[in-house]
């Protein structure tokens, strides 16, 4: 086994054609930032591209990135996009689920008739729900939010057949007037709930009166909701998990505080009822380093585990084999380049394997699904060489981290 040997290695890993690894390029940047798999076993994924006026002969030359956007017109710019990949890594469809706003995807839920719900945000604060059948046509859009500005960071599946929308709202507090509208602090937590069918059952805002964002969520057991949050100070950065009842009622809260800058990136339930928080630590100038926290509904901490490497790192999705083994999926990081990261752990949460993928630019894994073979699916992005422009990024990989050949 590689264990930590592999830390040895260069920094950059070079992907062989032989192995299951898609690129999707578009003319500008685009990303994924969620995967799922199908009943049919391919793999679906969901993000975002961009589309812009290309220049014509003869046609105004813009000095000012400004004035460019300006011109273009609303059928241009940001738009979600999903991607679907057969098991021999062709490209079933790659559509961009256009919307009457801009608007990025950062989550994909699979249904039971084997369609899905892509949850998002639009470029000026609404946040967005689409529910979509298996060929990825719209079945009905639902727009929500305060009359301020809102981002989603989740989506989460619930055991009703609902969803959670996790995430953050903007503040105009002025000191009056109902609190859930104007807000609690520079920006809240922003939680909503909707059924099955889209109807949307309540919305809470929870926070301090500094910067606060919603990051993930799970659904325990007993119906009750772990929701991961963190708070921004003018030099830290702190981590709160607040359990809140199926109609989001706090529970308790569990906060994390240090000297250093600590950021969230995912929760899950494990097979033993517990819970396991991915997060990444930051002294000022130091390097980023991975934390795992495993803890139960009662807020114990069982296990708080740092994974100690020679390069900044952090894992952004974390999931559970049948085994109780954990593969977690991210970025590492040097001064001068940014790749994928992988890694498995064992039920102690102690490094087994350890790879890294990518060119000499900036690539990074956003997030994974554990496939039906055991094998895992991971979306995020790739930049190329000399290249300034991320791509959509699909590949495959196996339980020693290395990526499944074709």
């Amino acid at each position: 086994m590689k264990y930590l040997l592999t830390l040895i290695l260069p920094l950059l890993t070079l992907l062989n054609a032989d192995k299951f690894d898609v690129t999707i390029e578009k003319q500008f940047n685009s990303a994924l930032f969620d995967i799922a798999e199908d009943y049919d076993r391919e793999i679906t994924a969901v993000g975002f591209s961009n589309d812009f006026k290309t220049s014509k002969k003869n046609s105004t030359s813009y000095t000012n990135s400004f004035n460019y956007l300006e011109s273009t017109s609303t059928s241009k710019g940001t738009h979600m996009h999903i991607v679907k990949i057969d098991n021999n890594a062709n490209i079933t469809f790659s559509k961009i689920l256009k919307l009457s706003k801009c608007a990025k995807a950062v989550s994909i839920i699979k249904t039971p008739l084997n369609g899905y719900f892509v949850g998002g945000y639009t470029q000026d604060g609404l946040l967005v729900i689409l529910k979509l059948n298996n060929q990825a046509k719209i079945i009905f859009t639902k727009t929500f939010g305060t009359k301020n500005r809102n981002t989603m960071s989740k989506l989460i599946k619930l055991e009703d057949g609902g969803v959670l929308s996790v995430g953050s709202s903007k503040t105009t507090r002025t000191g009056t007037g109902n609190i859930f509208e104007s807000g609690l602090g520079l920006n809240d937590i922003y939680i909503t709930r909707f059924s099955v069918d889209g109807k949307q059952l309540w919305s809470k805002k929870f926070g301090t009166e500094n910067d606060d964002e919603g990051i993930d969520a799970v659904e325990a057991r007993d119906g009750s909701i772990i929701v991961i949050s963190k708070t921004s100070y003018d030099t830290t950065q702190d981590i709160t998990i607040t359990r809140i009842t199926q109609n989001g009622n706090i529970i308790w809260k569990k906060h994390y505080k240090t000297e250093d800058i600590l950021n969230a990136h995912k929760i899950i339930q494990l097979r033993d009822g517990n819970f396991l928080l991915s997060l990444s630590q930051k002294a000022r100038l130091q390097k980023e380093y991975m934390r795992l926290i495993k803890f139960d509904i009662q807020k114990n901490v069982i296990n708080d585990k740092v994974l100690n490497t020679i390069y900044s790192s952090a894992l952004k999705d974390i999931k559970e084999y049948s085994n109780s083994n954990i593969i977690g999926v991210g970025y590492v990081r040097d001064d001068y380049n940014t790749d994928a990261l992988v890694v498995i752990l064992n039920s102690k949460l102690e490094m087994l394997y350890q790879e890294h993928y990518g060119d000499s630019n900036f690539d990074e894994f956003n997030a994974v699904t554990i496939l039906h073979n055991s094998q895992a699916g991971v979306a995020g992005l790739k930049t190329h060489k000399n290249s300034q422009e991320s791509n959509m990024w699909i590949t495959k990989i196996n339980t020693d981290a290395s990526i499944v050949k074709k």
